[in-house]
């Protein structure tokens, strides 16, 4: 019910202009400036999907949020596109984040639930306004258990879908130094398989750390690295050949 919902936003809002993918801003310095962001998990037996709208969000903070750690990132799953961003405020100051919220809300109360058609001020008078409730485990039993769930290290980061990192490095030698590639493959979460090979070569030799099993961020990730690097590239030869 999102795309019928941002279409008819659009027409209530006349900044937002929707197409395929999200919604941007006519007359925006850049064309594909995005308002909006869509994202979604299909899965059985339940489907998740959310929608933003960017009325005055904090880009800075926003883009720093999404900083990730410059490597080589192989996954299955659909790759993100980042996009451009614009708040409406930049366009439009008198737009603020209740209009939004009416706007949206009053687009689900003219909108029947089972054939997503327009039923305009009919089908708004049926539902009676706006009802407000109270979330709490009083008025919805098994609320706290589910936003429990929902806030969980296994729900926000044990359910990203399987990837690998790669990541190029180089160890001190005595005569040169010698390029390798740090590979480390994440599940579930943690990283599970940590190994490193040369860069024209698909052998991969597994790496012992402490750090195997443990949640994958960017400081393990580094701490990887730096271990690493303190190794002498005579070593990793020997490593290398003895497990040929």
């Amino acid at each position: 019910m999102v795309r019928p919902t941002l279409v008819a936003l659009a027409k209530r809002v006349p900044l937002i202009h929707f197409r395929k993918g999200g919604a941007g801003v006519p007359g925006a310095q850049t064309a594909n400036q995005q308002i909006s962001g869509t994202a979604a998990k299909l899965g059985h037996p339940n489907s998740y999907h959310h929608c933003t709208i960017l009325a005055s969000a904090n880009k800075l903070h926003l883009g720093e949020s999404l900083v990730r750690e410059p490597a080589n990132y192989i996954s299955k799953a659909t790759a993100s596109v980042p996009s451009p961003i614009r708040n409406l405020v930049d366009v439009n100051r008198t737009v603020n984040v209740a209009q939004l919220r009416s706007a949206v809300g009053y687009e689900y109360l003219r909108t029947a639930a089972t054939t997503l058609e327009d039923g305009g001020s009919t089908q708004t008078m049926q539902q009676r306004g706006f009802q407000l409730v109270n979330p709490t485990e009083k008025w919805f039993p098994g609320i706290e258990e589910l936003r429990s769930n929902y806030s969980s290290w296994d729900w926000v980061i044990g359910k990203t879908p399987k990837f690998t990192v790669q990541k190029d490095l180089e160890v001190k030698g005595d005569e040169q130094d010698m390029k390798l590639k740090l590979s480390v493959e994440v599940e579930a979460g943690l990283m599970k398989e940590i190994g490193i090979q040369l860069p024209q070569s698909d052998q991969l030799v597994p790496v012992v750390t402490p750090l195997q099993g443990k949640p994958y961020n960017e400081e393990n990730l580094n701490g990887i690295l730096g271990a690493l690097k303190l190794v002498s590239a005579s070593n990793v030869k020997q490593a290398i050949n003895g497990t040929a």
